[in-house]
């Protein structure tokens, strides 16, 4: 439509993420042009932009040369009759007065202060006549903003004048919120729902914000990357300068939770110093006025109902209705506040929807209020449930301190903890410090609830709640338990050479009585250590492992310095040494229940290549986190999930055990970790041969890598990289990549060179550089044999075929690797061994032999889609004298494509198309296209028509 391409100039450049709205009030717009006329509802929650888009269909209007009329509800005039159609027509009265007979005389009694006679038809037909008069010189946009405020009479007469628009050049639109009754006027008219911006729009939002903030040159600017979102790129960020910190600006994006004005004043209130803490709307936000005026238009009774969710939310709804009897409420009182938006009822539980209106609502509560809530809470509760409530009563009743409801309150976090989880203990302990009179106890409780808050993956709400510990005054905020936490997020969200810092220097501050966390704070800055590549830290933090370990030491504790004994010993290459270490970590973890130690076993017995026992131990640890509502230790957990089932040839797990670790590290704000699995990812499309995917996914995790100096995801995609050479036939680029295969602290990555090396050696051999080979296989058949893995004996045994010189001593290695490749069950690389084993045939003029072999590869790698290892064997087949025919097709059809064909399939049959696949499987659109063309050739399939017929 030409006169739809010609406005789109109009549409104001400030307005991000509104693609629909934007093609619906074009359509609008454009109907009316056309003497179609029609209405639309815009309904959202306050703050979503209504006013925005009216403004710009009104702009886009105006420009186009049509009339624009604009009414807007008034609070303090909705009771009085017509006072919204009398303020609308005032600016045109004289146009008004001009129109002839009833469709003036009506509009004409409203100008005069009247209610005109014939009653609400006469005036909605009257307004129907006069929206025809006025749209016949030019088409006619009729603007109605907030019009849940508009008095009743106006409101039913713009309605009727609406559902009456058709065959005329005249358009209507209102914008109102969803959550107020006096809509229901207008039932009959298109609505459209205003949804919050996408994660994606509000941070392009957010920039436009910063950018015309840094061109008013108001204030000095200093530089604050703005987080940005996985996958894509990795954290693409604002690079340019503002006066917004990162974490300033992820608090506004997480808080705003994608509503348009609550960007705007959040980011100015941050910009200003006046953010408050913890983190809400600030005082004069318009906003926070409107969440206000919903909460006074409630009756006592749903008021009552608010208070009692946001003071002991979520609940659930038995216990909520419970309550409501026992204060005698009303009837209805849960139904008006659900009605008005401000309490939401979900799978049986009751809360006050989003964190914005919860922290706006909280502000009204008095701390009256609150102990009102929690004693009515606590005499309904059963006793265990009831714990906490009544602790957080009696606390606040306490006009002095009282050490005995302190330990009760801390009682019912634990007991919360066990029952419920990180979350549940987090929130008690933060209400338990607002009530505390004691700084010291407030400060304590508020770095306990931080540590839970980051348990449950909410690293964010653990920020605010550990900044608030640091108000509480004190030569260091949150003691030793305050830089175990920080610690820990910042080893999991920003730089582990500093948290490997800060969590070595917290070990000694704890008490000679408190060893658990100490010994957990050794853990983390142990494994902080390995992130960065620092193993000079890393050894000094194994011999002070070696100093605290006690013969009388828990399971748990013997867990960790057996870990540090294991993997000081693995990175110096005494593997006879660590394997014991190593074992024994295996085996006391499995005396254990929780996820933790799980998550380190896993990665001891990874080191130690039982790759079937690390893969159960990590999905124990999944498991377990869950349970035990650790959301944090979900996406670690993945990571070796993923390894291992890489590890196992288990190509369509590993696949989808990272991507959902890459989409809870992005969730639970863990973005190292987000790093790892995007890191696994694209080792598996180089394993698959599919450099390009695995270019994509590095590319994502290149700019962390450098900026947080992760020197053990480096390494891991130099590895990669080289991996993804290898499979296109470039051993001197892999080669060359395994030369600058170094952590961020400069120091030789050992676990990984370790894992790498099968790959290293092919890349030497193929290049000539026999000596080289032969020195990395010496160490990596050490650590085979003291691994007893019979995978990594299996890759030594391989690589000394490739090595040997003596074609007898060749071919009895390759046979002894793959006698080993049949008892680990690792097909891929069992395939890839008897490719290289049949070209040292063919090469021996044994054709007939490498025959057989190469059939079995290509099978193999045609099964796992490794496009570039298949091509490969068939060349091999092919220079045997073997006549590679087409592939054949199984019964079914469907059975013989790969898990990530058949999983492109299934989302090509829902309607996605290839850029929608490509986002949601971590690929790019052209690997999407090169797996579609496999497709329709394996299925014989012409059209994405057809294919999705297969799938349905």
């Amino acid at each position: 439509m030409e006169a739809g391409r010609s406005e789109l100039a109009a549409w104001p450049p400030g307005l991000r993420g509104r693609d629909r709205e934007r093609a619906a009030l074009e359509t609008l717009l454009a109907h009316a042009r056309q003497s179609r006329g029609g209405a639309l509802l815009l309904l959202g929650e306050p703050g979503t932009g209504r006013t925005s888009l009216l403004a710009a269909a009104a702009g886009i209007a105006t420009a186009a040369g049509g009339t624009v009329l604009r009414t807007a509800g008034i609070r303090a005039e909705a009771a009085v009759p017509l006072a919204g159609l009398h303020r609308t027509l005032l600016p045109i009265a004289p146009l008004v007065r001009a129109v002839p007979g009833p469709h003036g005389a009506a509009p004409a009694e409203v100008l005069a202060g009247r209610v005109p006679a014939g009653g609400e038809l006469a005036l909605g037909a009257a307004l129907s006549g006069l929206v025809a008069e006025l749209g016949s010189a030019a088409p006619l946009l009729w603007c109605v903003d907030d019009a849940q405020w508009l008095d009743p009479a106006t409101l039913r007469a713009l309605g009727m004048a609406a559902r009456r628009l058709t065959g005329l050049p005249a358009a209507m639109l209102f914008a109102a919120d969803d959550t107020d009754p006096a809509t229901a006027a207008l039932e009959g008219l298109d609505t459209l729902r205003l949804e919050p911006l996408a994660p994606d729009a509000a941070r392009r939002m957010l920039a436009d914000r910063l950018a015309r903030e840094r061109r008013s040159g108001a204030a000095h600017f200093g530089a604050g990357p703005l987080p940005g979102t996985l996958p894509g790129t990795l954290r693409t960020g604002l690079t340019a300068e503002s006066r917004l910190s990162g974490q300033d600006a992820a608090a506004v994006l997480d808080l705003a939770a994608g509503n348009p004005l609550a960007l705007v004043e959040l980011a100015e209130a941050a910009m200003d110093g006046r953010l408050p803490e913890p983190p809400a709307l600030p005082a004069g936000s318009r906003l926070r006025e409107r969440h206000r005026e919903r909460f006074r238009t409630l009756g006592p009774g749903a008021r009552t109902v608010v208070a009692l969710v946001l003071s002991g939310g979520p609940l659930a709804a038995p216990v909520l209705a419970a309550a409501a009897r026992r204060l005698g409420l009303a009837a209805g009182s849960v139904a008006d506040a659900r009605a008005r938006g401000l309490v939401e009822l979900r799978d049986g539980t009751a809360t006050v929807p989003g964190r914005l209106l919860r922290t706006s609502l909280a502000a009204l509560l008095s701390p009256a209020d609150r102990l009102a809530a929690y004693a009515v809470l606590a005499s309904v509760l059963d006793p265990s449930a009831a714990r906490a409530f009544g602790a957080l009563h009696r606390l606040g009743r306490s006009a002095a301190p009282s050490p005995e409801t302190e330990r009760e309150l801390e009682a019912a976090a634990g007991a919360a903890r066990r029952s419920t989880g990180h979350t549940a203990a987090a929130t008690v302990l933060e209400r338990g410090a607002e009530a505390a009179a004691r700084p010291y106890i407030r400060g304590r409780w508020l770095v306990a609830a931080a540590a839970d808050a980051q348990a449950a993956g909410e690293t964010r709400w653990a920020r605010g709640l550990l900044r608030r510990a640091g108000a509480q005054g004190g030569p260091s905020p949150g003691g030793a338990m305050g830089a175990l936490v920080r610690g820990e997020i910042e080893l999991r969200d920003g730089v582990p050479a500093v948290a490997c810092r800060d969590l070595s220097a917290a070990i000694g501050r704890f008490p000679a009585a408190q060893r658990a966390p100490a010994v957990r704070a050794l853990m983390l800055a142990g494994e902080a250590g390995c992130v960065a590549g620092d193993f000079v830290a890393y050894f000094d933090l194994a011999d002070r492992a070696r100093a605290l370990r006690r013969s009388d030491d828990p399971p748990e504790r013997r867990l960790v310095f057996d870990h540090f004994a294991g993997l000081a010993a693995t990175f110096r290459g005494r593997h006879d040494q660590a394997q014991w270490a190593l074992r024994r970590v295996v085996r006391l973890a499995e005396t254990l229940q929780d996820a933790e130690p799980a998550v380190w076993a896993a990665q001891a017995a990874y080191t130690l290549g039982d790759a079937r026992r690390a893969h159960a131990l990590a999905t124990a640890a999944v498991h377990r986190a869950r349970r035990q509502g650790a959301s944090a230790l979900v996406p670690a957990a993945l990571v070796y999930e993923a390894l291992c089932a890489l590890a196992l040839d288990r190509y369509a797990a590993a696949g989808a055990a990272a991507e959902e670790g890459l989409r809870l590290a992005e969730s639970t704000g863990q973005r190292n970790l987000a790093v790892d699995h995007l890191s696994v990812l694209a080792l598996l499309a180089a394993l698959q041969g599919d450099s390009a995917t695995a270019g994509l996914r590095m590319a994502a995790a290149e700019r962390a890598v450098a900026v947080r100096g992760l020197g053990r995801p480096e390494a891991f995609n130099r590895w990669v990289s080289a991996c993804a050479d290898l499979a296109a036939d470039r051993p001197a680029d892999a080669l060359s990549r395994f030369a600058r295969m170094r952590a961020g602290a400069g120091q030789v990555n050992l676990a990984v060179r370790g894992m790498a090396a099968p790959h290293f050696i092919e890349a030497a051999v193929r290049c000539g550089q026999r000596a080289k080979a032969a020195g990395a296989l010496r160490a990596y058949e050490h650590w085979a044999a003291a691994s007893r893995s019979s995978v990594r004996l299996a890759l030594a045994h391989r690589c000394h075929g490739l090595l040997a010189e003596d074609d007898g001593t060749a071919v009895d290695h390759f046979r002894e690797a793959l006698r080993l490749h049949q008892d680990d069950d690792t097909v891929l690389e069992l395939a890839k061994t008897e490719l290289f084993y049949a070209s040292r045939l063919r090469r021996t003029r044994r054709p007939g032999e490498a025959r057989g072999l190469l059939r079995d590869a290509v099978a193999v790698f045609r099964q796992f889609d490794a496009r570039p290892w298949t091509d490969r064997a068939v060349a091999e087949l092919r220079a045997a004298g073997d006549r590679v025919g087409p592939v054949d097709r199984e019964p079914g059809g469907v059975r013989e494509l790969t898990a990530q064909q058949t999983r492109i399939s299934e989302l090509v049959a829902q309607g996605a198309t290839n850029r929608e696949i490509a986002d949601l499987l971590l690929l790019s659109t052209r690997t999407v296209e090169y797996h579609l063309r496999n497709i329709f050739s394996r299925l014989g399939v012409r059209s994405r028509v057809e294919l999705a017929s297969l799938f349905r």
